[in-house]
């Protein structure tokens, strides 16, 4: 579904005065929309929107990925890697298989994450913010809201 107006000029603001924590927050909220989209697409036989919410997922996916920094993330980098390759495959898998199963086990998964991300926002500290990497809006995509970017170290 895609938003309003106003809508998007909500998210727009929210993305601009976000910290990073809370701007993967927005991409995991995002994939997971995508997702819960693309097993209504399914239940009602729409193949084109299952397309359609799935590549936009796999978008959201690759921009978790990009901000992964092996370099300084140490092993929670590499672990973070390892899930969105796993996430990616098994979309893959869900969407060749038609199965709106799988993609539900990736929602559940997405969401624990999700959750642990939430934690991490609600302990974090006001001055961490301030020294947090600077966040971008990605250019908006044919079709679609306006997505979000976030240079972060996991």
């Amino acid at each position: 579904m895609k938003r309003s107006e106003t809508e998007q000029a909500y998210v727009r603001a929210a993305v601009g005065s976000s910290d990073p924590v809370t701007l993967v927050i927005l991409l995991f909220d995002t994939l997971i929309g995508d997702l819960r989209n693309a097993i209504a697409a399914i239940d009602a036989g729409d193949i084109e929107k299952r397309c359609a919410d799935i590549k936009h997922g796999f978008l959201v996916l690759q921009q978790l990925e990009e901000f992964v920094d092996l370099e300084k993330g140490g092993q929670a980098a590499v672990h973070f890697t390892s899930f969105y390759s796993s996430v990616r495959s098994k979309v893959l898998e869900g969407h060749m298989k038609v199965s709106a199963e799988i993609l539900q086990r990736q929602i559940e998964l997405l969401l624990d994450v999700r959750q642990a991300w939430q934690q991490v926002a609600s302990h974090k500290a006001p001055s961490t913010a301030a020294n947090s990497p600077a966040a971008s809006i990605q250019a908006e995509t044919p079709g679609r809201e306006q997505e979000t970017a976030v240079s972060w170290t996991a």
